[in-house]
This record gives C-alpha cells, structure tokens and sequence, in this order.
C-alpha cells in the first residue's frame, strides 16, 4: 500500500505507518529482545560459573569501554567505503557468533560436595568427584540434550551416571545467616568445611552460590581470561550495529525527526518483554540433562535458554536490517549520536534554553579548526559545566553499578528470576512514561535542579537497596530506577546539545555520550564488582549513596558560588547576577539607550550584527531535524549568536 505521496505504507489494526519507519520499529523491538534475553542475567551467569564480583564486573564493565574505544574507528571506516548496510549485517553477524562462543566457555566441573554417611559426627561434608562431565558450557549442554551421549534409555542413564545424586548439596545452602555476606562470592572450599579436603591434593577450589558445582580456581581464571577476549573482541566487531541502526532510522523520519524518539520506545519494549518471559522461563530450568553434580531442590538455574533466544531475537534483527536503506545523505555514525540528542532539543522551553546558551556566548571560539577535539573542550571548561558533567558521570556509575549488580545482590538476598522479569517490565514500563514528561519537569525547573533531584533520588534509592530485606520490597525503587535514568538522560543530551557552540557541538555530544555510556557505566561496574567483592553489595550500595548526596550537595554549592542559580524560570526575566556573567553592562545603566530586549527578556548590547538579525525576514537552520520555531525573534536570536562567535 502506498500513501498519497507514493510512500510504501504498512497498516497495523487500522493505523498506517510509513513501511521504512515501521521496519525499523521491529527492528528495535528484536534487537534489544535480543540483549533483554541475556545480557541483564550475565553477572549472575559468571557468578555461577565461579567468579567474584570483581571478576564479573570487569567483565561487564569493558563492554561500554571497548565500544567507545572503537568508536572513531568505526565511523571512517564507513564514512570511507560507504558501505553501511553491509557494516551492519556484519557487526550483527558478529553478535551472533560471539554470543555463542561465550554460551560455550565454562570451567570444568571435577567434584561435587555431599553429605557424609550417617553415623559421622564429626564430619558433615566431603568432596566426591563428579559425574560425567558435559564440555562447551550451555551450549554443550544443549547439544547433550538433543543429541545424547549414549545408545542407553536417558533415565538409566541419569540414574547410573552419578550413584550419589541424593547425597549432593549445594554448599551455600548450609551457611548460617550469620556466615553469609550480600554480594560476596564464590565460597572457598577449607578443610573447616568439607573434612576431606587437601589444598595440596586437590588445589584452590570454589563453589558459587546456588550451585553444587566445585571448580579449581585456576580454571575459573581461564575462563575469565577466554571470556574477556571473547566479549573484546564482540563489541569491537559489533559496536557500529546500532549508530548504524539509528543512521537509517534518521533516514527514514527524516521529514518528522521527532518521530524517532517514538520508534527508539520499542527498545524498551523489546528488552522488558524479552527479560520478563525469561525471567519466568527461568524459574523452571533448574534441572539439566547430565550434570556433573545433579541434586533435587537446586537454586542453579540452567541460562542455555538464554543464549538460544539471544540468538533467535538478534537473526530475526539481521533480518529486518536487511531491509534498511542506506541512500547517500544517511548521516555518518560518527555523527549520529549528536543528531539522536538533537530530536528532542526543540521540546526544550526558550527561557531554559536562553539560560543554557548564554553561558557559553563569551567562551565560543571559531576558526579554521572547526573538528578539533582541544578547542571544543576548551570552548566548554567553564565551571558550571564541568560540575554538570561531573554529575552525569556519577549517574552514570550507578546506572552501570545497578545493571551489573542488582539482580546478583537480589539472588544473595532470596531474589528468584521471575522477579528480575518484573523489575525489567517496571523499569522499562516507568522509562516510556518518563519519555512523555521529561521535558516539562526540565522546562519547569532547568536542567541543573533537575539533575540535583536525580542525584537525591538515587542517593535514596541505593540506600533503601542497602537496606531491604525483602527482595520483592524492591519493585517501588525500580520505578524510580527507570524514571530517574531517563531524566537523566533526557537531560543531559538537551543540556550538552543546547550549551555546546557549533564548532564544538559534534564532539561536545561525543563527550557526553563517552562520560555516561562509557567512563560511567564502565567504570561503575569494574570498581563497583571490584568494592562488593571485598565488602559486600549492601555497603558498596550505601559508599554510591554518599557519593550521590556528596556530589549533589558540592555541585548545589559550587554553583550558588559561582551565582549560576540566580535565573528564575519562567519568570522570563534574568537577574542581575545572570547579566554580569554574561558580560553585559551594568543594569544600572540606562536600558533605553544601551539595550533592546531579546526574546524572553534577555538583555543584549545593540550592535549592527543583533539589528540585522532581528531584521531579517528568513533564517537557515542547519541542524539536522531541527523544528521551526514559532517565535521568529527565536530564530533572530540563533542567528545573531552564530554571528557573533
């Protein structure tokens, strides 16, 4: 069906989208299906394969770190060849493939832990060597599953594979609460433990919680190792799949940028649905055909499901990309990102916007070196903006502190995954509201107080965190969780995109996105793993808290030193403190001669640039998707700012 334009259209229960646009709906929807299904449940994947928090977090945290990294590569690369479509199916492809490489990494499982014979009283558990053992992790075991390892019936074979099945314990399952720390893992086998252990016959073992598997250390610490570069190696090759994506997204809205907003919603549709049902799925994959230590009433949880789906969303996601097109003026994925912020800058309120700009009228530089990284940093080293920056940093640490170790301390504290299902739909469901009202909470307070109340809603958020007892107490945070990230967000992008100067705007972006995405959640997860695996995850909790209220309360200081709170908003008036920033003349002075009013009260000198600017009837706005401002003397001001750099 085509509309009246000749444009290829898709009608869906009565309501027609633009074929392109609506492709790329599902193409968000399985994507980030994709990454819902597994990536949330890595941390405590590892976990069960034997490593500490520490050790998990590196290896969460390198993600971010690694796509950043690769970033610039990545967009000359294609800005080169100008081969987007198939950079895309590549990096996806790449996704796949890595993916399972990690399903197939696991340590070898030697001993199991089991109760002794009945009688011994001063012995309670022993090692005993493990059955037969299933190599190529997850996935070894689904291949075991379907293919079999033996012409004998499977209930023989379970029967007689492993004679001790009924005397198998989980270990964590004896510890006293008093013994038991949130957060801290694997257990270390000692001989106060297990009465037959010798570290020098049998080494340095491990057991994960809410696992019978017994690993030696050392092989845990080559499956770190393999892992490491296995997910290296994943984001290097697959970090342009999604600036690729959002490139011909912004293709395909390109006459309705604010269209993309709406579409980028079904992520958090895709990777909440996704979380949820596997959070379920979950629930009843305690039991594995041919583990090396099988025991009834286990909490270890079979995560082979989750590679599969991971799999089938991200193929089913190549496939819809494959139908993306890719014309010349698709934007570079080097710049993509800075257009994705500037969607939404036009819901920004003037007098918010006005407020932003006018910190940056002075330090705006120009000249020939218009891409060069040091003069955009230089035109944005002013005060207030490094303390905003500073702020969105911390933000972000929490938000990588949170993804990698929320479900693990929830697990500690008697979490199951039907319940990480429902914190994912929470969380997600509460971000799609926010997307709707960010902006009014921004236009009404400013950006800075925003991002003061952000910081104060996770200081009480990862305090209760620390606090409760009851993992289920923990859906109201997630609500909270959810509206609070993408305010942050939401924030920080139009703030970034507003205060930035023109020469200094792509990289400003690129800086913002490096700060939150990359030194925030990166760095959030490594040192966050790094402090919970000496003292656990309710204290490492309450130090991010005192960090939150640390930097909240610095920032509101050094701010209110530096006057930069002095703007009533919506009053449409600056105060004074606000003139002499700007490097105006005293308003003491006679206003009639030596000011006209800008839009929103802003006092400006009168100048022959700021005449002709208010009296030029058109204005060319280069920003990509910009929205035409209603108020022309709007558009007089941009252009006078332009000119005036």
């Amino acid at each position: 069906m085509e509309n009246h334009v000749g444009e290829r259209t898709v009608n869906i229960f009565g309501k027609v989208f633009p074929r392109d646009a609506f492709m790329c709906r599902l193409f968000y929807l399985s994507f980030f299906a994709s990454f819902g299904s597994l990536f949330p449940l890595l941390a405590v994947y590892f976990k069960q394969l034997g490593m500490t928090a520490a050790q998990a977090g590196f290896l969460i945290g390198s993600r971010p770190i690694v796509e950043f990294l690769s970033g610039p590569f990545w967009s000359q690369f294609a800005s080169r060849f100008r081969k987007q479509k198939l950079l895309l199916l590549f990096s996806l492809g790449s996704l796949v493939l890595f993916t399972l490489g990690i399903g197939l990494v696991q340590p070898v499982t030697p001993y199991c832990i089991v109760y002794v014979p009945e009688g011994n009283k001063t012995c309670q558990t022993m090692l005993a060597p493990a059955g037969k053992i299933i190599r190529g992790g997850a996935l070894g075991m689904l291949k075991e599953t379907l293919v079999g390892g033996s012409t004998k019936p499977a209930r023989h074979r379970r029967q007689t594979q492993n004679p001790i099945i009924d005397k198998i314990i989980d270990l964590s399952s004896i510890d006293s609460e008093e013994d038991t720390v949130a957060g801290i893992a694997p257990e270390y086998i000692t001989r106060d433990r297990v009465c037959n252990y010798n570290e020098e016959n049998y080494g340095i073992l491990v057991s994960p919680p809410h696992s019978t598997r017994v690993y030696r250390q050392p092989a845990v610490e080559q499956s770190f190792m393999l892992l490491l570069i296995l997910i290296c190696l994943c984001e290097f090759f697959s970090s342009p799949a999604l600036p690729l994506a959002d490139a011909a997204t912004l293709h395909a809205v390109r006459d309705n940028p604010a269209e993309f907003g709406k579409i980028r919603l079904m992520a958090s549709v895709g990777w909440g649905l996704a979380m949820f049902i596997m959070g379920i799925a979950l629930d009843y994959s305690d039991t594995f055909r041919n583990h090396p230590c099988p025991a009834e009433n286990t909490t270890e949880k079979n995560y082979t499901l989750c590679f599969v789906m991971c799999v089938i969303f991200m193929l089913a996601a190549m496939g819809l990309a494959s139908k993306f097109k890719f014309d010349d003026d698709v934007p570079a994925p080097g710049e993509v990102h800075g257009l994705v912020m500037d969607t939404r800058e036009a819901e920004v309120s003037h007098v918010v916007a006005e407020k932003a700009r006018a910190r940056v009228t002075q330090s705006e530089g120009g000249g020939g070196s218009e891409n060069s990284l040091l003069l955009a940093m230089k035109a944005l080293a002013s005060m207030h903006i490094l303390l905003f920056f500073v702020s969105v940093v911390v933000m972000g640490g929490g938000a990588g502190l949170v993804f990698s170790f929320l479900y693990w301390h929830l697990q500690d504290i008697g979490g199951s995954p039907v319940l990480f299902g429902i914190l994912s739909v929470v969380n997600h469901a509460s971000e799609i509201i926010t997307y709707f009202y960010v902006f009014k909470l921004i236009n009404k307070y400013g950006h800075v107080r925003v991002m003061y109340l952000c910081l104060a809603v996770n200081f009480f958020r990862f305090m209760a965190l620390s606090i409760l007892d009851n993992p289920w107490m923990v859906l109201p945070l997630q609500v909270l969780q959810g509206a609070c990230l993408a305010t942050v967000w939401s924030c920080a992008s139009s703030y970034i995109s507003l205060v930035a100067p023109p020469h200094a705007k792509q990289h400003a972006q690129y800086a913002l996105q490096v700060g939150y995405h990359g030194i925030g959640k990166g760095i959030g997860s490594i040192v966050g793993g790094s402090v919970i695996s000496v003292i656990g995850s309710r204290t490492t909790f309450v130090i991010y808290a005192l960090i939150c209220l640390v930097t909240c309360a610095g920032t509101f200081g050094l701010n209110k030193l530096f006057k930069y709170e002095g703007i009533k908003y919506g009053a449409g008036n600056f105060e004074e403190e606000d003139m002499d920033i700007m490097g105006l003349l005293s308003a003491k002075k006679s206003l009639s001669n030596l000011y006209i009013s800008a839009p929103q009260g802003v006092p400006m000198a009168r100048d022959g640039k700021i005449t002709d600017a208010f009296n030029a009837t058109t204005v060319v706005n280069a920003n990509y998707g910009a929205i035409a401002q209603e108020d022309p003397t709007q558009d007089a001001y941009d252009r006078y700012v332009s000119t005036t750099r």
